[in-house]
Formats: structure tokens, sequence, C-alpha cells
């Protein structure tokens, strides 16, 4: 048996109210690059398939970019660790680890020659550093704010400067190589959030919270154009077209703007609040110029806007929305009837994906928190999910929802019920009625897992804290309570004909049970190293599959418990779900808020 990936959905960028969200792209602009907890993912904009991933930061990254060769990425994190890496020869080698500083790094640049990188953002000591990328010896100092930078820039010919922006309210500009001060740049009046410097090196601008933007001579440092009233709010972003003719701009008040370098004048803007579910999802945290015809640019609430750009027409205009995760998934379905996945995110929304990469996602209820389970009906492919709000509903828009007695711990879908555990019992739900079962009338402490089907006997199965898995018939009569677990069970499947149970446990170890001796089948299943998240059986009930905080994913084989499959490191904090597509395909997520698709070769 083997698994072999074949689509990676990615994940949103992580965006901070307040912030500017740094986007990047490849240097051939099909790929655009961000950062969503400790991943950094390169997404493909054709290809929503064919996202590239990387997670070997063990804090939340801030930035990533590319070197202008395109051979390496840097990265860099909230703990002020720089990593560069390999990129081209797709093994993602390390090249260099550096302490850059001792705080958090709100962005990085690229010298023209990929040899040199400028780092900055807090620190105790400093507030920058540069340095080779291969040696991290020192470049030069950067110096000259009073307080944390948010930006830099590096001009990409020779002779290089230098600019970072910094909520001192001033820009301060250097020359190179080595960087070294030359003067301090007073023309905005709030926090500087931005700068960027055009590709042929002749103008470099910056964006602030007062909404102004300046362009600069980008040899000289001094002052050619300002747009007094850029945007009506704080300008987050700024980037340059490939041919620096044309500079693009993101802000609080929903737009994004082009504008002529030349002149600084507007060419063409794109309203976001036309998109967003109000003003505050609309604003504009971050924009990067991918193509020479394509504008990307991230919202608050954390989608991605992808805009097709015509100068000569003056036109700015949605290609589509990109969707994805902002946080962890927390739980992954499949409905077979509709050819669907459907997950549940810490962000409070459910994302539904399609085999040809196709995402979408619900809008999030006012006020709903985390969805901490998905679970789906056999027969009709309804999809349900339960949230941290005490509440279980359909996926659907506008579906309502209903109240749970407790806050919910599992979720299991059996027929027209819904199945839903919590610490003090189970809740089934039929429409909009509940039946309250109290952890007291069933006899089992603390229940932790649920698991039903319709098959067989029509079996109840709950998972408890002291290790027992209890069976009920679906009137709540005790049928067995099984005693062979040894550390708390956290997850629980019924194989499709009922016949077979898997029990998951804290400790990582699997038992699979016979439902017709109510006795242990199988004990081999134990190379899982931490908590079992879910568990899923294909549809023949002859492998099952396992998803584990240790953030790897096995095959099990029922005829030969010796014999598994895994794909180690699937996702970076730990894989959350898994699910079978087919006899052939499996899919995973995770805490990264990464969707993971492999194709499954079984003996």
């Amino acid at each position: 048996m083997s698994l072999h990936p074949t689509a990676v959905y990615a994940a949103n960028p992580s965006v901070t109210r307040g912030s500017s969200t740094k986007l990047d792209a490849s240097p051939d602009g099909k790929k655009v690059v961000y950062a969503q907890g400790r991943t950094v993912f390169f997404r493909d904009l054709d290809d929503p398939r064919a996202t590239l991933v990387y997670a070997e930061h063990t804090q939340p990254v801030t930035v990533a970019r590319i070197s202008p060769s395109g051979y390496y990425a840097a990265s860099a994190d909230i703990s002020g660790s720089v990593r560069v890496w390999d990129l081209a020869s797709g093994e993602r080698i390390l090249k260099l680890q550096t302490q850059a500083l001792n705080g958090k790094v709100s962005d990085l640049a690229w010298d023209g020659e990929s040899k040199r990188i400028i780092v900055v953002g807090e620190g105790r000591e400093r507030f920058a550093h540069a340095f080779m990328f291969d040696s991290g010896s020192s470049v030069g100092e950067i110096s000259g704010h009073s307080k944390p930078m948010n930006a830099v820039a590096i001009r990409h010919q020779r002779p290089f400067r230098a600019v970072t922006a910094g909520d001192d309210t001033h820009l301060v500009f250097f020359t190179g190589v080595p960087f070294k001060f030359n003067k301090t740049l007073s023309g905005h009046t709030r926090f500087v959030q931005d700068v960027a410097y055009a590709k042929d090196g002749t103008t470099f601008a910056s964006v602030g919270s007062d909404g102004q933007l300046l362009l600069y001579d980008g040899t000289s440092g001094e002052t050619k154009h300002t747009v007094t009233h850029a945007h009506a709010g704080t300008v987050y972003a700024v980037r340059f077209a490939p041919d620096s003719a044309h500079v693009v701009t993101a802000g609080a008040d929903g737009l994004v703007k082009v504008w002529r370098t030349a002149d600084a004048e507007l060419v063409a803007s794109f309203d976001a609040k036309t998109q967003a579910a109000n003003k505050v999802d609309a604003q504009q945290v971050g924009v990067v110029w991918a193509q020479p015809g394509v504008v990307v640019s991230i919202g608050l609430e954390g989608v991605l806007y992808v805009l097709d750009v015509d100068v000569a027409a003056g036109s700015l205009q949605l290609r589509a929305p990109l969707v994805g995760p902002t946080k962890g998934v927390s739980s992954l379905v499949y409905a077979a009837q509709t050819d669907m996945v459907g997950v549940g995110s810490y962000d409070g929304r459910v994302y539904t994906y399609r085999r040809d990469g196709g995402a979408s996602s619900l809008p999030q209820a006012s006020g709903a928190p985390s969805v901490v389970g998905v679970g789906a009906e056999r027969d009709d492919g309804e999809m349900y999910a339960i949230a941290l709000d005490d509440t279980v509903g359909r996926i659907a828009r506008d579906a309502p929802r209903v109240a749970l007695t407790a806050q919910p711990r599992g979720l299991a879908v059996c027929g027209a019920a819904q199945y839903v555990v919590s610490e003090r019992g189970v809740d089934v739900v039929e429409g909009t009625t509940v039946t309250h079962r109290s952890a007291a009338q069933l006899g089992a402490h603390d229940p932790t897992a649920i698991a039903a089907t319709s098959a067989g006997d029509a079996l109840v199965a709950i998972g408890t804290a002291d290790a027992q898995v209890r069976l009920y018939t679906r009137n709540w009569d005790e049928v067995a309570t099984l005693t062979n677990g040894r550390s708390p069970i956290t997850a629980l499947a019924f194989s499709p004909d009922g016949t077979l149970l898997a029990a998951g446990e804290s400790s990582g170890k699997i038992l699979v049970y016979d439902m017709a001796q109510l006795s242990v089948r199988l004990t081999q299943w134990v190379f899982h190293s931490a908590r079992i998240a879910a568990l899923a059986w294909s549809a023949s009930g002859e492998h099952c599959a396992s998803a584990s905080l240790d953030t790897h994913v096995y095959v099990w084989s029922v005829a030969r418990p010796m014999k598994q499959a895994s794909f180690k490191n699937a996702h970076a904090g730990g894989a959350t779900g898994v699910a079978w597509l087919d006899g052939a395909t499996l899919a995973t997520s995770g805490a990264d808020g990464v969707v993971r698709q492999f194709a499954v070769t079984l003996p």
C-alpha cells in the first residue's frame, strides 16, 4: 500500500485588523505567496490544486518572499527567525536559518542579485537587520527609526538603495552596499504601512495611515508626487506593475486603486464593498501585482480577490474571489451524493470543495465561534456542522441552527438524526426537535466521541474519558461496554456494513472491535504517537484511514493488520480530518488549514 499526494487546497492568509498583510508573487506571476499560521503557501492562480506548502517554522509566519532569481525563498516569523530555503529543486532544502531580530518580523526584501536580504520589524536591540542570504553575515546597518518598522524595499539595480517604513511616521533612505543611513523622509503624518520599489528602479512609493500615496525618485529619494487623499482612511499596501508604469494601492475604504507612475493620476479602481458582507470585511489590507494584467488583493475577511487589469481601458474587474480557511480546520466530511468535501474551520465558517479544486464558503453566522465538527448523511448527502456556540445545523445558506444542551464534542449523522455528544451526554436532533440523554442516564462517564450506524443492528457507540466504548441501540438500550481501551477515546467509526468499530485513543492507539462478538479483533494499529483525531472506513470495509495530532495520516488493512501506508507530516500542527472519496482516493484536513488529496494504492 502507498499514499501519493495528488492535490493541495490552500488556506487563505492570516489577517490582522489594523496591520498590513504582505503578499508576494512568483517571478512568472503564476503563484501568489503568503503566510497562514506556521505555513507558507505558493498558491497557483490557474490551478487551485497545485499549491506548494512550506511548514518548517515553529512560530506563526508573518512574511515570505521569493528571490528575483526564483531559486530561493525567504520566510520570517513572529519570533524573529528567518529561514532561507531552496525553491527550485522541490526538496525545500534549508539554506540558512538566522535569528535576525528579537521580535516579530514585519517585512523582508531581497536585493536584485538574490544575494542580500533586509528584514524589518520589532525587537529589543534593533528593528532591522541586513545580511547575506547564504552566510548570514552583515551587509550594513539599518537604523534611523525610533519605533518598530513595518516595511522595506530594495532597489534591484546598482547602485543599490533601500528604504524602510515605520510607526514613527518616517521613511529612512539607505545607500549601499554595505547599507548605511542616508536621510530621513518625512512626508507622512501617521504610521507608514508599506513601501515598494518599481522593477526598473526609477521610483519607489510609500503609503500610510494618513491616506497618502507618495512617489519618490528611486536613486536620490527626492519626493516626486504626493496624493494627499489617495484613500479615505489607511492605505495598507502598495506595489508596482511589472513594467513599472503603474502602481496599485489597497486601503481600509475597501478600494483597490491603480495609479500612473509618471504623474500619480488615478487610472482604475475596484470596490470590494460590492463583494464583502460588510464594510469591515471589505477592508483591503494587502496587494500584489502578480502578472501584467492581474492584481491580487486580500480583504480583512481573508478572501483573496483576483482582479483583471486593463490600464488602457481604465478597467479593474473582479475575475474570481479565492476562499479558504483563515485558521485551522477542525473536521472534514465527504458527501458522496454531491461529490463535495466539507470542512469546518476555527474561523467560524464552513467550506466546501469540488474535485476540480473550486471552493466556496458559507457566511459566518453573527458572532459564530469555531466550527468543531462536520458530518454527512449517507443517503441524501446533506452535511451538518456543530459549533462552539452550542448549536448544530445543516450546511446551507440561511439554514436554521438548533440549540444544544451543552458545548458539543463530536457529531454523528445517521438517517434523519444528528447525534451530538457533549460532557453532559447526547443530544439527538431531528429537524428542530432535540432529545437529550444525560451521561448519568447512559452510564457513560465524561463522553468524548460518538459514532452511529444504520447497518446491521443499528448501533450508537459512545467513547468516554475513562477509555470505555459503550454500545446502545437507537432506543438507548445498552448493548455492551467495551473496556479494552487504555486512554481516553477520541475518535470512533463504524465500518459501512456495521460489523466493525474502530476506536482511536488519545495515546495514538487504534483498537478494532467485532460487533458480532463484541470483542477486540485488531490491536496492531499502534504507529501513531499522539491523539487520534479522525477515522474513516473505505466503502469495502477492508481498510481504515486515520488522522492524528502527530501530523501523520495512515491507511490500515483489516486482512493484513501489520501492513499500512503512511504519509508523514501531512499537516503542520496535526491532522484533524480524513474521508474516502472513492476506493482509491483519500481527503485529509489539518490545523494548517490545508485540505489534501491522496491517491491510495491498495494491494
